[in-house]
């Protein structure tokens, strides 16, 4: 054969190019393989979407470093705490899994003020590749997103009538996508869930949602008792399947004597669970007043309420409005319902968490425990892997996990130290998250105001391996 180059002619053997060329491919197909699992992971970076340009990297971190083999990532976040940034909303579902697709959303807002739209955002990740943008939608607060067994992403979004009028009166809107399983998260089908009412609040902006192993998605919220729909202070419920066409609407209660808000939400094979805080409003300028927990279990077409806690002849109370606040609802595999809440018992500190306590209901005992953990922590989720139960505990600027019983928790290292005023949430049966997946998914969201006026407010997502757990004592 003969080829020409740039200075002259050259003519080569067969049998001497053939084996040059196979020689090429081999050095090369090992040059690729090399750059995919050292390099790759910390390259995809470099096509991630963002609301705004960043130097994020991702990281796999190994054993030498720290004990559990995890990946972690910063992602996109609001770029103005208040009043509607993505870390608020501490009862809501913000993440799911569906096989190797990753859904979650980030409030993309413009201001600091309340009389402004700010962007509901929905991005998936597939696998270890970078996270896209998808649909967005109007807003004035985070709300939610489930996935259901069929692999449909389904949001659940708040949106003001009048927003410079009033942030917090408007309608509950469903956004799903139908070829969400494929990726596709950008064509979407709507509906409303509760109509809006001029000058009427009918559906809270504190919006809990969970779905049922039968795809029974439920949202709940609470309402003030300034509303002339219902009897004084009351609590609610909107449910359906998927496949149906009209949500239906439950009061778990009236006359509840407060505003109980936040309601973390569970939808079982059994009926519905809701779990609220006391919130309420003392005058404009005033500290709201959380002082009481109250639970909520509808079976067998009956309501039955009590309170978890009350803090309300505390010596305390009388000076210090904020005792409480709820952290969790959650069922496990064995119908264990599980809560946990906190207390602000600190004589000195207002803001410190005292104490944690672990309620557990099973087969119509109640047990309640003390959680053993640092007093630095501020907030403590339950999820479940291979059986077993775990705590996800973060304090202020790291991240531990520990089995439920164990009284150890393993810290987890990679936290990156600019992570700051983490509010936790994790990808669990709640949000439609089966329990077969393998991995568990966490979004650290920053909530610490003084960290969006200098812009180190930083965002992660850490992805856990369910075998690396056997690891945790």
């Amino acid at each position: 054969m003969i080829y020409f180059t740039s200075l002259h002619l050259v003519k080569i053997d067969n049998k001497i190019l053939t084996l040059v060329i196979i020689v090429l491919i081999v050095h090369v197909t090992a040059f690729l393989l090399l750059g995919y699992y050292y390099f790759f992971p910390k390259l995809i970076n470099n096509t991630s979407t963002s609301i705004e340009e960043r130097n994020d990297k991702n990281f796999f971190v190994s054993n030498k470093d720290n004990k559990l083999e995890i990946f972690y990532e910063k992602i996109p976040g609001s770029k103005f705490h208040s009043p509607d940034a993505t870390w608020w909303g501490y009862n809501q579902n913000k993440i799911a899994r569906f096989g190797n697709l990753v859904l979650m959303y980030v409030i993309e807002n413009f201001d600091d003020s309340n009389k402004t739209l700010s962007n509901f955002v929905i991005y998936k990740k597939e696998g270890n590749s970078a996270w896209e943008k998808g649909a967005y939608f109007p807003t004035s607060r985070p709300g939610n997103i489930l996935i259901d067994s069929s692999g449909t992403l389904h949001a659940f979004v708040f949106e003001p009538t009048d927003v410079i009028k009033n942030d917090s009166i408007g309608k509950l809107l469903h956004y799903w996508f139908p070829n969400s399983k494929s990726g596709d998260i950008t064509n979407y089908k709507q509906e409303v869930v509760v109509e809006a009412i001029d000058n009427v609040e009918t559906v809270n902006i504190r919006v809990g949602s969970a779905i049922a192993p039968d795809d029974t998605m439920t949202v709940g919220f609470g309402l003030t008792t300034y509303n002339p729909l219902y009897k004084g202070h009351s609590e609610h419920i909107y449910f359906k399947k998927p496949s149906e066409i009209q949500w239906n609407h439950l009061i778990a209660g009236e006359n509840l004597g407060h505003d109980f808000y936040y309601p973390f939400v569970l939808a079982t094979e059994k009926g519905f669970h809701l779990l609220s805080v006391q919130d309420d409003f003392t005058g404009a300028g005033n500290p709201n007043i959380y002082q009481k927990i109250i639970y909520f279990e509808y079976q067998s077409g009956t309501w039955k309420q009590e309170i978890i806690a009350d803090l309300s002849t505390h010596t305390l109370a009388k000076t210090r409005p904020r005792l409480l606040e709820q952290e969790e609802l959650f069922q496990d595999k064995e119908g264990t319902i599980h809560v946990i809440y906190k207390e602000f018992l600190d004589p000195k500190e207002t803001w410190k968490s005292s104490s944690h306590k672990h309620v557990f209901f099973k087969n119509g005992d109640v047990e309640t425990k003390i959680i053993d953990v640092s007093k630095n922590s501020n907030w403590i989720r339950l999820f479940e892997a291979e059986g077993t139960l775990y705590y996800l505990v973060t304090a202020w600027d790291s991240l531990h996990i520990g089995r439920v019983g164990s009284n150890k928790l393993e810290n987890i290292k990679a936290v990156p130290s600019d992570a700051k005023g983490i509010y936790p949430y994790v990808a669990t049966a709640r949000s439609g998250t089966r329990e077969s997946e393998k991995y568990i998914d966490i979004l650290l969201l920053a909530a610490d105001q003084s960290s969006y006026k200098d812009a180190t407010n930083a965002n992660y997502y850490i992805r856990i391996p369910k075998t690396e757990l056997s690891k945790i004592e």
